[in-house]
């Protein structure tokens, strides 16, 4: 247990440094800089869970289990009003996000959830992390966005 808590101290250093100047309210390139890191953070911690999981490595699960509940603490200030695809920024956030914020949080919650039961030892919840990133990424994500040449 003591472990578990060493992770979830350093991966909660590396969200807050992520969520740093986060109250603004309009969008900015840092916001969506910010929030592209955190994803990313998110899917390469739930590939090395997912991995860590099949290879019975609980430490090593629980690590990354960690990393996803520090980040899901800081979701909601990382899509302030204002930083979404409707506001004329390119990100693949929709307007949606704001329109049904309850939704969004429930969705976030889901996935802390999930988290939160493999970081404590569940290991037969890691197979839940991956599917609460559809709770997401259906309704308020976007299609890719192409880049021009």
């Amino acid at each position: 247990m003591k472990n578990w808590w060493k992770h979830a101290a350093a991966a909660g250093i590396a969200v807050a440094i992520l969520g740093a100047g986060m109250t603004t309210t309009t969008a900015s390139a840092d916001v969506l800089k910010d929030r592209s890191a955190a994803m990313k953070s998110i899917s390469k911690a739930n590939k090395a869970l997912k991995k860590a999981a099949k290879g019975s490595m609980a430490a090593d699960a629980q690590k990354q289990a960690a990393i996803i509940v520090a980040v899901a603490d800081k979701m909601e200030s990382l899509f302030p009003k204002g930083s979404g695809a409707g506001y004329g920024e390119k990100t693949r956030a929709k307007p949606d996000i704001w329109t049904d914020w309850a939704k969004f949080q429930k969705a976030n919650a889901a996935m802390k959830s999930a988290a939160m039961k493999v970081a404590s030892g569940d290991m037969a919840a890691a197979a839940d992390i991956g599917k609460t990133c559809g709770g997401c990424h259906k309704p308020f994500r976007g299609p890719k966005i192409k880049k021009k040449m």
